[in-house]
């Protein structure tokens, strides 16, 4: 198998599990550094790719769910590495899955699910199931059980944690398939995104209970 990158992979540091993380080992620039010895087109088709479904989504965040198709199959028509290509499938799926959770926990029925009919293999799938739980894809994706059970119950945090430890795991088997080919550069990149939101996240929750307990204190005294 080929090792294009062995030098760019090498150079790379080791990431710790995202829930044990107290911070990043490399910033947004270093990485940027490193990622400019990759092949130009490879370059290309990760930018496209993050823009799409990097968690944070920070370029241009479909604001419609018909956005986000169109965008999805534009992109998809300027993407050829094929393992990157099942990985935004995977997301986009996984997206799906999550809307017709969501679409139907708010009461709506199968059919709000037709604006994004063109955006995944499963849509229709759903909508013939729709009254399933877990629209009879828990054997494909075990995880929507638990992604089912977080909305019921409204908590969104868990369902967020949930849906990063899927897709890190999803990217540490594409690492395996080639240690030191693109697919080890591009799930370092999206897994360095996703431990980057969640430290995010962590801070944003450590500051809201400093804030809450300086109120405590305020009204106890």
């Amino acid at each position: 198998m080929a090792e294009p990158y062995i030098t760019l992979v090498s150079s790379l540091p080791y990431l710790p599990p995202f829930e044990q993380a107290e911070r990043s080992p490399i910033t947004r620039l270093r990485l940027e550094q490193r990622l400019h010895n990759l092949d130009a087109d490879d370059a290309r088709q990760l930018a496209e790719a993050e823009a799409l479904v990097s968690w944070r989504m920070s370029l241009a965040k479909p604001k419609t769910d018909a956005e986000m198709v169109l965008r999805s199959r534009a992109a998809m028509q300027h993407i050829s590495q094929p393992a990157l290509c099942e990985f935004i499938e995977f997301r986009i799926d996984q997206q799906v899955i999550l809307s017709g959770l969501r679409q139907r926990n708010a009461g709506a029925d199968a059919s709000a699910l037709e604006p994004i009919t063109a955006a995944s293999r499963w849509v229709r799938y759903m909508t013939a199931h729709w009254d399933d739980p877990n629209f009879k894809l828990a054997a494909i994706y075990p995880w929507i059980a638990q992604a089912h059970r977080y909305l019921d119950s409204n908590n969104a945090s868990a369902l967020d944690s949930l849906m990063m430890h899927v897709i890190w795991q999803r990217l540490g088997r594409i690492t395996e398939n080639n240690r030191f080919g693109f697919e080890a550069v591009f799930a370092f990149v999206f897994k360095w995104d996703i431990l980057q939101a969640w430290l995010a996240r962590d801070a944003a929750q450590a500051k809201s209970r400093f804030q809450d307990l300086i109120k405590e204190i305020k009204n106890d005294s």
